[in-house]
């Protein structure tokens, strides 16, 4: 079973830097050195991408951990903790691609400054809050005890 933890560590550190990445280094560049407007273009065209791969990785890690909460060969609290963070960073993701995205999209094309402030910064807390999941859980795992019975 240390394959399905090592798979859902690496979805969930691959998912923080690509996430990191997007939203501390690319964003900010693209808005600092083209015109705003193509920025915001070029940004809406890359979300729903950015969104279907964090939903992918973290269905993935979500799968990998409830795989090992049911096997029994982890402490019960760890291994449920795994498959509520996994589950929760999927779910925020789901709901700011499914709901968020769809209403910042519509607002900017009718030019809605409101409304798209309002979607945009809900946007910006949801991948917040599924940045601090996945940190919370990186950390959980790396000062867990080894997983191994025979030690």
């Amino acid at each position: 079973m240390d394959i399905l933890r090592t798979l859902a560590l690496v979805c969930i550190a691959g998912w923080l830097a690509i996430s990191a990445f997007f939203s501390f280094a690319v964003a900010p560049l693209a808005f600092r050195v083209i015109d705003r407007t193509v920025a915001g273009q070029l940004v809406a065209a890359v979300l729903p991408r950015y969104y279907d791969w964090g939903v992918v990785l973290c269905a993935i890690a979500a799968t990998a951990s409830a795989v090992q909460a049911v096997s029994g060969r982890r402490p019960r609290g760890r291994a449920l903790a795994g498959v509520g963070l996994c589950g929760l960073m999927l779910c925020l993701l789901l709901w700011a691609s499914i709901v968020i995205l769809p209403r910042a999209e519509s607002a900017r094309q009718v030019r809605d400054d409101r409304a798209f402030a309002l979607a945009h910064r809900t946007s910006v807390q949801l991948n917040g809050l599924t940045l601090l999941a996945g940190a919370a859980l990186l950390l959980l795992e790396t000062f867990s005890r080894s997983t191994r019975r025979d030690r």
